[in-house]
């Protein structure tokens, strides 16, 4: 490393101390002054009353130390002020995307950190490419379908006041007339590829008219109500949502989404259209509206006006103080993504997982919480098998979340008329090779899913454990004996998801001390990261999808003898560490260090442990 690379890691390092004694020495100064003025204050009072102050004990000793100790607080400021003045001078002409920010006033230092404009992306010589931007459902419901077609515009994200608009013609100054009195807001025009603006303006308007507007006064409830729940599901439809949240307050009801595992609030409704929304949904989803005061679970398929598009949604009520709060699923239909290249493995874990699918019997266990993606990834694995060779492959899930073409999808029966173990033992008469267990939960099922792996079949399955060596203290916990989950266990996968930046507005920067320390990997501190910004692209939230992170245990033969030989999880987890097998923290600083995610994301794998 060279001086000039040292000294600028120095500086940046120690930019935040350098704030922190600004801070403190401009408390300190401020009441050593004020403790000067009182003295002064104190000294005219006793001059006026005729008492020779400068005679009386300790005050000249008094005087002498206020005047020593300002005229000390003097010289450090000027220092921190000229340190400020050569890192603030010094980033700038290194062109560090964190730019210092120094303002001198007076006596006065502003002390702060900014992220400079790094992206710059210019309207007028940028083409954007639009199958990368995310559309904003509420600016693009704002215009008429027929508007929009004939236009060729598409509203797609509003930012700090201004909506931006890709189109074909920048320079068309009608459209921006056009677009300023319907959305009444200043526009900004981005040119985008014709082709590409023709295929998502017909899958957003489709070729029918836009949804209604927001109803008038005169238009009933029931009609406020059949329009608010076409627009929430296609809002949500486009926006890529797994969930919508509608919870009812004391003024009406707040509508949220939940995008790449986050919560973002979409509307806001009166209480007379949430309540007949509520019904609506319910009659949709054949649920009894009569019935206020008790959970209900239900389901319907919705199939958009605009092209072929169709969703599936599970619906569950819960009742409440102010109505029945309503929580909507909604399962994708398309799986033409589902395949383990999209999922973010990498190209050892990758290999692991396709040599235990090219097997004809054992068991593979995705491990995870709730909404990790363990069952998006044994339906990737499912794919893998249907491209490779002909198998019959029977489910049982609860609820079928994809539908995929080639295989049998039994789903659970919310009234127990058909559970996992019930189904579990029927599919078995009906010549499986490949079985897929939506969820093990109990012994029953745990113990013909082991005996099923044992009798030549393959059974992929889920479990909701920390960890992959967990999953065999999970099954010896339900009641499998330690030899029968070593005969029959082959892969556990724990599996987490963590939000991907934006590669077109991420800012990298060095990893502080502290932060290396909360990871627990203090060695790593001065290694450039990247922070979050938010562009156009990714609709200002600096993070576009999402990307996996796992930990794979490959249970080989002398770890099998050992676990069944009564041997526990952390003996496992010392052979995994000890045999290079990286865990899920280590995927995620792997991940971390290459720019894929950032630090907030990072913690919360390691806050977990």
């Amino acid at each position: 490393m060279t001086p000039e690379q040292q000294r600028e890691q120095w500086l940046k390092r120690m930019l935040p101390a350098l704030g922190i004694l600004v801070i403190y020495f401009a408390i300190i100064s401020n009441f050593v002054t004020e403790k000067s003025s009182k003295a002064e204050a104190q000294y005219i009072e006793l001059k006026q009353k005729g008492v020779d102050a400068a005679a009386l004990p300790g005050v000249e000793q008094q005087q002498r130390e206020l005047s020593e100790e300002m005229t000390k607080l003097e010289q450090e400021n000027k220092a921190i002020h000229e340190a400020f003045a050569a890192n603030s001078s010094f980033l700038s002409r290194t062109g560090s995307p964190n730019e210092a920010m120094v303002r001198t006033e007076g006596n006065d230092v502003r002390f702060g950190v900014e992220y400079i404009d790094h992206v710059g992306f210019d309207p007028v010589t940028h083409l954007l490419d639009i199958d990368l931007i995310r559309i904003d459902p509420v600016c693009a419901l704002k215009i008429p379908a027929n508007i929009a077609l004939r236009q060729k515009v598409l509203p797609f994200i509003e930012m700090d006041g201004i909506v931006h608009v890709v189109c074909q013609d920048i320079e068309n100054h009608a459209v921006i007339t056009v677009l300023e009195r319907l959305l009444k807001k200043p526009i900004r025009l981005w040119a985008g590829a014709a082709t590409q603006l023709e295929t998502k303006l017909k899958q957003v308007y489709g070729t029918v008219q836009a949804l209604p507007a927001p109803a008038s006064a005169q238009a009933t409830q029931t009609a406020n109500a059949v329009n608010t729940g076409d627009e929430l599901l296609y809002a949500a439809y486009m926006r890529q949502a797994s969930d919508i949240h509608i919870d009812p307050g004391y003024n009406g009801a707040t509508i949220r989404f939940r995008v790449d595992g986050q919560l973002e609030h979409y509307n806001q409704i009166n209480t007379n259209i949430f309540t007949e929304l509520v019904s609506r949904l319910k009659v949709m989803a054949y649920l009894d509206i009569a019935e206020k005061r008790s959970p209900q679970d239900g389901r319907f398929s919705h199939q958009f006006v605009s092209g072929d598009r169709r969703v599936d949604v599970r619906v569950a009520t819960l009742p409440t103080k102010y109505g029945e709060r309503i929580t909507m699923r909604l399962l994708a239909v398309q799986t033409d993504s589902l395949t383990l290249e999209h999922l973010g493995f990498e190209p050892t874990h990758k290999r692991m997982i396709e040599g235990f699918l090219r097997r004809i019997q054992g068991l593979m266990i995705m491990t995870g919480p709730t909404g990790s993606g363990k069952t998006t990834t044994l339906y990737a694995a499912i794919r893998m098998l249907l491209e490779e060779r002909k198998v019959n492959i029977i489910t049982i899930e609860d609820p079928i979340e994809y539908e995929i073409n080639g295989i049998a999808q039994c789903e659970v029966d919310s009234a127990d008329k058909v559970s996992f173990a019930k189904a579990l033992r029927s599919i078995l008469r009906h010549d499986p090779d490949v079985v897929m267990i939506g969820e093990i939960r109990d012994k029953e099922t745990a113990d013909v899913a082991i005996k099923a792996a044992l009798t030549g079949h393959m059974v992929l399955g889920t479990l909701h454990t920390n960890s992959a060596a967990a999953t065999v203290t999970r099954l010896t916990d339900m009641g499998v004996e330690p030899y029968l989950v070593a005969a029959a266990l082959r892969l556990a996968v724990a599996q987490r998801l963590l939000r991907r930046l934006c590669v077109h507005c991420r800012i990298p920067r060095p990893l502080t001390e502290l932060e290396a320390i909360s990871i627990n990997r203090a060695e790593l501190a001065g290694h450039t990261i990247h922070d979050p910004s938010g562009c156009i692209y990714c609709g200002g939230k600096g993070y576009s999808g999402r990307i996996g992170l796992y930990e794979i245990l490959e249970l080989r033969e002398d770890w099998a003898r050992a676990v069944a030989e009564g041997e526990g999880e952390s003996s496992l987890v010392v052979k995994m560490r000890d045999s290079g097998i990286k865990s899920l923290l280590n995927d995620a600083v792997d991940k971390l260090l290459s720019g894929v995610t950032s630090i907030t994301e990072v913690v919360q794998i390691a806050s977990s442990w």
